[in-house]
């Protein structure tokens, strides 16, 4: 009997070192298709290459835009059978400073990003961008921006006129990681003021050759006159997964749990 008490103890002390010591961060993680490493350096950095987006002129216009994902913490093969594709919308709330030079504020902000068959996507095809499964929502953070009077959740310096942005215009904001099974990983609180990503990019007007006017016809790409690039910088959420010491643990239990099975037969027959 005391014997299979040390054995029933010595199972429970390789269980607890197994739960207790399993906590290293899972790589890679994989979400709906799209791979990425949380141990590289650069993590968690989100870069669309590219993007368009609609004009605006005043207070109240909606701003819109769609694009693609081009890498995520530098690899540009996240995933190799699929496109990553977004969507994105903001309300121009605000605008500060001069007429050649104006600071503008959006709210309302939402980012979806959709995972799509491999060459789904098309950049002369607006449409493209907003098909495929639902990969992960953000929704703008409100939180005051140095150099700005208002508050918002996305700031602007624009070089040139608000509707026709020139070279060396670019945008800043937060955003919350809300919806989505990427969601639960990108959920950190990791950046000022608690928002789960710090949001930049830079854009210019640049039409498509193939427009000689801006469209009213969100489908087209005329209405989408401005090209720019956008990086996201945030941190995963660690995944536990068993480490060598918990592995070491959880095989201990193993053979603990063996050996019991194996007395209690041996007593069964005696």
């Amino acid at each position: 009997m005391l014997k299979n008490k040390r054995i029933v103890v010595a199972l429970a002390c390789a269980l607890a070192l197994g739960a207790w010591s399993g906590s290293t961060l899972a790589t890679p993680v994989t979400v709906g298709g799209i791979t990425w490493d949380p141990a590289s350096g650069a993590d968690l950095t989100v870069q669309a290459l590219n993007f368009r987006e609609s004009s605006v002129a005043a207070v109240g216009n909606i701003l819109t835009g769609y694009g693609q994902i081009g890498s995520i913490n530098g690899s540009t093969t996240f995933c190799t059978s699929c496109d990553l594709t977004f969507t994105f919308q903001y309300t121009l709330s605000a605008i500060e400073g001069t007429a050649l030079n104006p600071k503008v504020v959006f709210d309302a902000g939402s980012l979806n990003f959709y995972v799509a068959p491999a060459g789904s996507f098309n950049t002369e095809n607006p449409t493209t961008a907003g098909i495929g499964t639902p990969w992960l929502t953000l929704s703008g953070h409100t939180a005051p921006f140095s150099g700005f009077t208002a508050v918002g959740q996305l700031y602007s310096n624009i070089n040139g006129a608000v509707s026709a942005p020139g070279q060396l215009s670019g945008g800043f904001g937060l955003v919350d990681a809300t919806g989505g099974p990427a969601a639960h990983f990108m959920d950190t609180n990791s950046q000022p003021d608690g928002a789960d990503f710090s949001l930049s990019s830079a854009f210019s007007t640049f039409p498509d050759k193939s427009c000689t006017s801006t469209s009213t016809n969100p489908a087209s790409i005329c209405y989408y006159p401005i090209v720019g690039a956008g990086t996201l910088t945030g941190r995963t959420l660690a995944v536990p997964e068993p480490g060598p010491a918990g592995m070491l643990g959880l095989g201990l239990a193993f053979v603990g749990l063996l050996t019991w099975r194996r007395n209690k037969e041996a007593e069964g027959r005696a």
